[in-house]
């Protein structure tokens, strides 16, 4: 007889549902043809919490998009309340995932999203108090997409803080709202760092969706240096099943990321961040498929996580899963 797999209930600290349903006509959450995060997905792959980015992929933003993906944040709840629940004690996992139902939490993927080049930050952060009013507190929040804005440089530049990174992560100090690291160029992120601690600033750093370049060479993912220091600071590295990030070929290199994130020491600090979002847009059609079969969908980690503790026991793949995450959660309050 089989065995059963062990099921365990999944974090995902990223996905970009909430730009889809904003940006493509007759969008649905859904629509299993068109993003991986789907309803079905999530109910199929036991993803008991969804961080739900709001997120610009342009750097000279139109904010009605935002307004756009915080409306339909809240239609999530209310519309669609059979799929989706608000999130509250950590503690509460266990039974959120026995509902069926997963838990969603906003985070903000470019700070663009919030602010143009042309805006006031202090309009922006009125903007961002007003989210946290209507939405609740972001879980993590990036400073850049891929490219230069005025907060700093993404991760296809070597541009790094500039003075209105610095204004802004002296308002994030004491909010409770971890700084994300996936989108910034190295000189971005190390000049973050620095600041957070010559100035003395209380904010936790992650990297929501990244992967590791010494198992894959790209941009995207963090070189040994950051990974480390985000682990040394009890922060989390949620690992990316984007195909571009992971390995061109080979599927196996999912599994080769999580290996060497626990060499360097991150057993505490390992999560899960897949990335699904809607590609049929893109502007590089090169990049098809954007994931792997194995990883194609949020449905996928039942077998992911079988997988995971054949590998590293129960114990590991329960922190990757959603253990980790938690308590990160919980350290933040």
């Amino acid at each position: 007889m089989t065995q059963a797999k062990r099921t365990y209930p999944v974090v995902d600290l990223h996905c970009d549902m909430t730009h889809y349903l904003a940006t493509v006509d007759n969008a649905s959450p859904d629509n299993t043809q068109q993003v991986g995060c789907a309803t079905p997905f999530l109910k199929e792959g036991k993803v008991a919490l969804q961080v739900m980015a709001i997120s610009s992929v342009e750097e000279t933003p139109d904010l009605s998009v935002s307004n756009a993906q915080i409306a339909w944040y809240g239609k999530l709840l209310a519309d669609y309340s059979d799929s989706f629940t608000t999130f509250g004690d950590p503690q509460e996992i266990d039974r959120i995932s026995q509902s069926g139902k997963t838990a969603i939490v906003p985070a903000i993927e470019n700070a663009s999203s919030f602010c143009g080049a042309d805006d006031s930050l202090e309009d922006a952060f009125m903007f961002l108090d007003r989210l946290i009013a209507d939405i609740g507190r972001p879980l993590y929040i990036s400073l850049t997409h891929h490219r230069e804005n005025r907060f700093g440089g993404g991760n296809t530049t070597d541009v790094g803080l500039k003075d209105d990174g610095r204004t802004l992560l002296q308002y994030l100090n004491g909010k409770k709202i971890a700084v994300d690291l996936s989108h910034t160029s190295d000189d971005l992120a190390h000049d973050i760092i620095d600041h957070i601690d010559s100035a003395g600033l209380r904010i936790p750093i992650i990297a929501s969706h990244s992967n590791f370049r010494s198992v894959h060479d790209h941009r995207r993912n963090l070189p040994d240096e950051l990974a480390k220091e985000i682990m040394s600071r009890q922060g989390l590295i949620g690992i990316n099943f984007v195909r571009a990030f992971m390995h061109p070929s080979d599927p196996a290199y999912l599994m080769k990321h999580i290996e060497y994130g626990l060499s360097l020491g991150g057993e505490k600090a390992i999560a899960l961040g897949a990335d699904f979002f809607y590609t049929d847009d893109h502007p590089d059609q090169s990049r098809r498929p954007f994931y792997f079969p194995e990883h194609e969908n949020a449905g996928k980690y039942v077998d992911i996580l079988h997988d995971l503790t054949g590998r590293f026991g129960e114990s590991t793949a329960n922190n990757i899963a959603n253990q980790n995450a938690l308590r990160f959660m919980k350290r933040l309050g």
